[in-house]
């Protein structure tokens, strides 16, 4: 997972335009969510907190990675790793591509053989903030909504209640 963030923040800063770090934008983040994940062999879901850290390059690119800490079916740790576009100006709404990796406490279910389901789970979809608002300091955002699909008739639901970040 290591090898994936960091090959996804160098493709980023290698494809700017030198002298982009005047065009990027960093912004830590807390946030709070929730997740629904379920398939044939796997269900977990919780509420809880989580940290990450949201890219935006001045042309809109915009990239966010994340880790939360679920509480409600034992702990669950989804990883979200996501791509996509946020308009500017004061009002920020963005849409984005995500690939999401769950680990931790899950309800699984043995297969005929009595093996168990790889972990991590992995899900592959959208993610919108319509309630995304931008200042100089940094970003506030309310009510992020995303699905994703996967192996094995997998569905998984995403809300993100709470997002805010402090901009450098």
């Amino acid at each position: 997972m290591k090898a994936t963030t960091l090959a996804l923040i160098l493709l980023i800063l290698c494809t700017l335009p030198c002298g982009a770090q005047k065009n990027l934008t960093f912004s830590p983040l807390i946030q709070q969510c929730g997740m629904y994940y379920t398939s044939d062999r796997i269900t977990a879901d919780g509420v809880g907190l989580g940290l990450g850290l949201h890219l935006l390059h001045r042309t809109g690119l915009a990239a966010q990675a994340d880790v939360n800490l679920l509480w409600l079916n034992g702990n669950s740790i989804p990883i979200r790793l996501a791509l996509g576009y946020q308009r500017s100006g004061r009002w920020t709404p963005a849409a984005y591509l995500t690939a999401d990796a769950i680990v931790g406490q899950r309800t699984q279910f043995l297969s005929e053989t009595g093996a168990k389901p790889p972990v991590p789970a992995w899900s592959f979809g959208v993610r919108i903030t319509p309630l995304k608002f931008r200042t100089a300091k940094g970003f506030l955002s309310a009510l992020e909504l995303g699905v994703g699909i996967g192996p094995a008739r997998l569905l998984n639901l995403e809300v993100t209640l709470f997002s805010a970040g402090i901009s450098f």
